[in-house]
């Protein structure tokens, strides 16, 4: 996988816009919204949202999350089909997680120092 250059903070909103684009119906990040249809995601933006997942996972709680845990230990991180079907999976989880850390951002990049 290539380097991500983009900022956590756009790591992290990428993965809520993914998560609001494909699979949340309802209100789930308030201010935001999803893609414009027919704006694709590129491949360096799914590299980030993947890289945001490490972090976000890492979060999750360790027997009450274990099978989301698992299932992206296994994922081929160059797979944007597994990327796709694990969200799809488990987007309720990274909600709760997300929603749990709100200045995610932050604490992602105080963690890399």
């Amino acid at each position: 996988m290539k380097a991500i250059a983009m900022s956590p903070h756009k790591n992290i909103y990428l993965l809520k816009e993914y998560i609001k684009t494909f699979l949340a119906t309802e209100i789930v990040f308030p201010g935001i919204l999803p893609r414009q249809w027919g704006t694709d995601f590129t491949q360096s933006e799914l590299d980030a949202i993947y890289f945001a997942l490490k972090f976000v996972v890492h979060k999750a709680h360790p027997l009450q999350d274990r099978p989301m845990i698992l299932a992206f230990e296994q994922m081929d991180e160059l797979d944007n089909l597994n990327l796709h079907w694990f969200l799809s999976d488990y987007w309720r989880e990274l909600v709760v997680i997300l929603r749990l850390y709100p200045n995610f951002g932050d604490s992602y990049l105080a963690s890399l120092n």
